[in-house]
């Protein structure tokens, strides 16, 4: 198991909105706060093929070498879909022509408050929630 997180995802350029599981992965270094989605989450949101605004092309070194991505600066706003409403967070959206599933940066991670428990079992809960609360991850989505 991992820790995927339901997120509301809307870009600021077209307003479009989103409801996506990403997959927390703190081996996501990055030095913003960047939210990696598959070229299928970017059409949703209306950024691809044609981004509405400038864009990055960048080389990203992965387990399997490397790959080139798409980066849209400041471009989305993320938060937490859970029983009460969190702060959104500003952040890179990165698009992914290899990727099947949204990846959440660490640095995004850290600005959305998370806190992990257990990554086998996919315990984890907000900086802001109670003491005692622990949150299940859920299902892995995979976009095709």
């Amino acid at each position: 198991m991992a820790i995927r997180v339901k997120l509301r995802v809307r870009s600021r350029s077209t307003g479009k909105v989103l409801e996506v599981n990403a997959l927390v992965n703190s081996g996501y270094e990055t030095e913003r706060p960047e939210l990696l989605v598959p070229t299928k989450v970017a059409e949703l949101l209306g950024v691809w093929p044609l981004p509405p605004k400038p864009y990055v092309a960048k080389d990203y070194f992965t387990t399997g070498g490397p790959v080139r991505n798409y980066v849209l600066i400041d471009e989305v706003e993320v938060s937490i879909v859970i029983d009460r409403s969190t702060e959104p967070v500003i952040c890179d959206l990165v698009i992914s022509p290899i990727e099947e599933e949204v990846l959440i940066s660490d640095k995004l991670a850290g600005k959305l408050g998370i806190q992990v428990f257990d990554f086998a079992e996919g315990v984890w809960k907000l900086k802001t929630d109670p003491p005692e609360t622990r949150r299940k991850s859920v299902e892995r989505q995979i976009w095709r």
